[in-house]
């Protein structure tokens, strides 16, 4: 991870990062929706896979107001790194520094982005943008790609992902099933989530 967060830092044109920590908030899920909520929902995902891309723009804003505004789901987004992978542990580190409250705005911020960057060949402008949109530009972005409890936090992350079998983006699991390695439709994910309340529901 040392590698990776060196080629992060050349490619955002910052000073080679100190090896000092930035006191980067490690530990819970930054998990989205009401805590009591029957089905979570985890979605492991690279901000560089045009498919997790496509299901954050066209599919989750739907699935956001039917399933997570309502109470119904829990939703996480678990890191894997698709390539260019120093973009994507990047943007996920970046995210990681902004917090509860900032997490998902900087996962949303590159996916909005995400085409466009890929067409313009300018990973820096949108990963910069997209931390600023959850709180961190400045210093701040340096800090937190330095942060060995960040890098730490990331690689416990993705051995995460491997453990759980876990071979291509976007990869959904319901309560713990898997369900589907791909794109879901909303429809797809109505069908999953009454199958995962069944199941819960069984003595």
């Amino acid at each position: 991870m040392r590698l990776i967060t060196l080629l992060i830092t050349m490619l955002l044109g910052l000073a080679a990062p100190e090896a000092r920590s930035a006191e980067v908030p490690v530990g819970p899920d930054r998990v989205m929706g009401r805590a009591g909520a029957p089905v979570l929902v985890e979605e492991f995902a690279s901000l560089t896979c045009s498919s997790c891309g496509r299901f954050a723009n066209d599919i989750f804003p739907a699935f956001k107001a039917r399933y997570i505004d309502t109470g119904k789901v829990r939703f996480v987004v678990r890191p894997v790194l698709t390539p260019p992978q120093n973009v994507a542990a990047a943007g996920f580190m970046l995210a990681r520094c902004a917090g509860p409250a900032g997490y998902y705005n900087v996962i949303k911020g590159i996916f909005r982005r995400q085409e466009e960057m890929f067409r313009s060949g300018d990973a820096r402008a949108a990963l910069l943008a997209a931390a600023a949109e959850g709180g961190i530009s400045g210093a701040a972005v340096n800090a937190c790609l330095a942060d060995p409890a960040g890098q730490a936090a990331l690689d416990a992350d993705l051995a995460a992902a491997v453990s759980r079998g876990v071979e291509s983006t976007p990869t959904f699991f319901f309560n713990g099933v898997k369900v589907k390695t791909g794109e879901m439709t909303l429809q797809e994910i109505d069908a999953a989530y009454t199958a995962a309340l069944k199941a819960r529901r069984k003595p």
